[in-house]
């Protein structure tokens, strides 16, 4: 993955999380505050390196609430004392960066910055208005010393060698959890809860079986209740479960038996422990049958488009995962 690719990657991921994180508040205009949050479930170098200095997502959740607090108090506002309720982002619309906010992102990838989590987050810490300073104290997270533990990590520059090629249309990324391994597979592992985490699922005919097949109905509404155009073809769909290894990985496939020229999609998990919850690799494949002649010049010259699609479908995934778990 190239460092401009990296970087757009990377601004999406944090956009999205750090909106929902913006929804729970009900406010529209997402902050550095927000940011902050999203940084502590990346799971890349920014993330692991906050939680490694013991910033939790709900511990900072209770940090931005205390600033705040502070904040106001100091003119006299006494705050709500209810909690903020849960995200809604995917059910609303209206959200923007805030010019303080938009300054971050755009410094993250200036000069030798790459654009990547932790050089947002250094973005962050060196912002001069002092909320985060102020935000990472509360947290006894020292920020001299998260500048030093994040230089450390601008001068590896670690680089991932990019995938082999292979027919099929395939994507993976790798998305932290903020909850036990224990729970995230009781939501992964079972077909009845599919829905939760794949909003294209609007239900699934399930027992309690662990194996099997079952029917499945295709989302016609969006979250936000706007209706979705779906052949009559596509309405109906099959999971079934490809592979099954409690509790380190699962494999689902999803079918059309009324669309007989439809391509399977194959969405596999693989789980692992992880400091303050757990690693979640998630792995989309569409199969596709052997393209030939005029076909596979075609599907050359799509294969960018095909890559952004599946990494927008890629991070729907991960944010319905994470969205149950925050």
């Amino acid at each position: 993955m190239s460092r401009i690719t990296h970087a757009a990657a990377t601004m999406h991921t944090l956009s999205l999380a750090a909106m929902e994180e913006a929804s729970r508040f009900g406010v529209r205009d997402t902050d550095i505050d927000h940011l902050l949050l999203a940084l502590t479930i990346d799971s890349e170098t920014g993330g692991q390196t906050l939680r490694g200095m013991g910033v939790s997502l709900e511990a900072a959740r209770a940090a931005v609430a205390a600033q705040h607090a502070s904040q106001l108090g100091l003119v006299g506002i006494a705050t709500d004392p209810d909690s903020p309720g849960r995200i809604v982002f995917h059910e609303t619309s209206g959200y923007e960066w805030t010019d303080r906010a938009i300054t971050v992102l755009k410094d993250a990838s200036s000069g030798e910055r790459r654009g990547d989590s932790a050089a947002v987050l250094r973005a962050l810490v060196d912002e001069p208005s002092g909320l985060i300073d102020q935000i990472l104290r509360r947290l006894d997270a020292d920020p001299d010393t998260l500048r030093t533990r994040l230089d450390e990590v601008q001068r590896l520059r670690l680089i991932t060698p990019a995938p082999a090629g292979h027919q099929n249309l395939s994507g993976s990324r790798s998305v932290f959890v903020p909850a036990p391994i224990e729970d995230v597979w009781a939501l992964l592992s079972a077909p009845a809860r599919i829905p939760e985490w794949d909003q294209g699922i609007a239900a699934v005919d399930a027992d309690d079986e662990t194996s099997g097949s079952w029917e499945a109905e295709t989302a016609t509404t969006l979250p936000d209740g706007k209706p979705m155009q779906v052949k009559d073809e596509f309405r109906r769909q099959r999971v079934h479960i490809a592979q099954r290894e409690e509790p380190t990985s699962i494999q689902w496939l999803f079918t059309h038996p009324d669309a007989a020229r439809s391509n399977p999609r194959s969405v596999a998990f693989a789980l692992e422990h992880a400091a303050g919850g757990m690693q979640l690799r998630v792995t989309l494949t569409w199969l596709t049958p052997p393209s030939r002649g005029g076909r596979r010049i075609v599907r050359v010259l799509m294969k960018p488009l095909f890559r952004f699609v599946l990494f927008i479908q890629l991070t729907q995934l991960e944010s319905g995962i994470t969205r149950v778990f925050r």
